[in-house]
């Protein structure tokens, strides 16, 4: 259904910075397989199944330290694991959400930038976006570096730099507080989804900074960067 606040949402943006795990790829099977891989790799005690989906959204090594208490030099060897598994098994698991593709077609229509920030690690995102047949939406990847040690403000800083707008003129839309936090770092407005992960509802991202909330895919195609 038509919304006029929805449409103007975006309105006089240049630049998009698009999340992916949860925002324009379902990617929670893949993830929750990598853990589990990382745990039969390091003889770690098995999660339950609530608390191995903290995975889904946060960088991996503060988690591998957080829920396994382990040091930063093991947790950088869980990640080594995680990201093997990745590399070699969870593209193939992941699913693009009902929608994205016209979505992004939308709005490279109307000429606006538009890069992914991902804390995935480079290779993995770009190979992602290549077996889905994503990458000509983008005009730029940043994502993880080998040593772990990027962050999602500093991804947002250097899509900014490298497009070359003002701050002003970009948003992140993303689907956990982590997104948020990371736009509000990095001096940006940002747009939360509820379709993900992370957060289930407009008072879950009303905890954050934020200009707006899209429930559903399709409510991307009602914007109007104008």
């Amino acid at each position: 259904m038509y919304n006029e606040k929805q449409s103007q949402l975006m309105s006089g943006k240049k630049l998009i910075i698009w999340d992916v795990d949860g925002t324009l790829l379902n990617t929670s099977a893949g993830i929750i397989h990598s853990v589990r891989y990382t745990e039969k790799k390091l003889h770690l005690p098995p999660l339950n199944e609530e608390d191995v989906r903290v995975f889904l959204g946060p960088p991996p090594k503060a988690m591998y330290m957080k829920m396994y208490g382990l040091d930063e030099v093991m947790a950088s060897e869980a990640v080594r694991f995680h990201r093997e598994y990745s590399r070699n098994k969870a593209i193939f698991e992941a699913e693009v959400y009902d929608g994205i593709p016209e979505a992004l077609n939308h709005f490279q229509r109307m000429g606006v930038y538009q890069a992914i920030a991902t804390l995935k690690g480079q290779i993995i995102a770009e190979t992602l976006m290549d077996r889905l047949r994503l990458s000509g939406y983008f005009d730029m990847i940043a994502a993880m570096d080998p040593e772990e040690t990027k962050t999602k403000s500093g991804l947002i800083r250097e899509v900014i730099e490298h497009i070359e707008v003002q701050k002003s003129d970009a948003v992140l839309i993303g689907d956990s507080k982590y997104d948020a936090i990371g736009a509000e770092k990095a001096g940006i407005d940002f747009i939360g989804v509820t379709y993900g992960f992370g957060f289930h509802s407009d008072r879950d991202v009303n905890e954050f900074h934020h200009i707006g909330v899209i429930h559903s895919v399709e409510e991307f195609r009602e914007i109007d960067i104008g």
